[in-house]
């Protein structure tokens, strides 16, 4: 027997695994830029990454005056190989609930003194679900539950104000 969850719980794991997957592909980016671009400096744990991984060219270079001459160049390996990032631009999570039974929870009496129902935490209506099949059109109900589509529609945020600024100081920071 399938056992009724809170919806808000049904909504929220697929986007926390949206969250988590995205931590993960964070993590192996990171582990990569370790790995290939720096000479092991320290241990997996340790924050040193060593020094940088650099790749040496020569090649015969010919001068304005027409003459040739050998020439070498010495580059960070990490600036000619692609590295792996990827991120969440946008998840479409889409799924059918058969909405089962509400819960309701009672937090105390009194009424609200502000007179706004909307944020009274008191009387919660929770309602539980399972996930199910789409309804099929123009069928005769067969059941007593409801069904709901719920479509959630994610895209990344864009960083905020205050993390601009920290990420601004430490750039200057690190410039001084």
């Amino acid at each position: 027997m399938i056992t009724p969850r809170f919806i808000s719980d049904l909504l929220g794991a697929p986007m926390a695994a949206v969250v988590q997957a995205e931590a993960i592909a964070a993590r192996a980016t990171a582990d990569f830029i370790k790995e290939v671009g720096f000479s092991n400096g320290g241990d997996a744990t340790s924050s040193d990454y060593g020094t940088v991984r650099n790749i040496s060219f020569t090649y015969n270079r010919v001068n304005p005056d027409g003459t040739s001459q050998n020439a070498s160049i010495t580059v960070p390996l990490l600036t000619i190989i692609p590295i792996p990032s990827l991120r969440v631009a946008e998840a479409e999570i889409e799924f059918d609930l058969a909405l089962t039974q509400p819960d309701i929870h009672t937090n105390g009496g009194g009424s609200s003194s502000s007179g706004n129902q909307i944020f009274d935490l008191r009387n919660q209506l929770k309602l539980k679900g399972i996930l199910a099949k789409k309804p099929v059109p123009n069928a005769p109900a067969t059941s007593t539950t409801a069904n709901m589509t719920v479509k959630i529609k994610l895209a990344q945020a864009e960083p905020t104000l205050g993390m601009v600024q920290l990420l601004n100081i430490l750039d200057s920071a690190k410039k001084e």
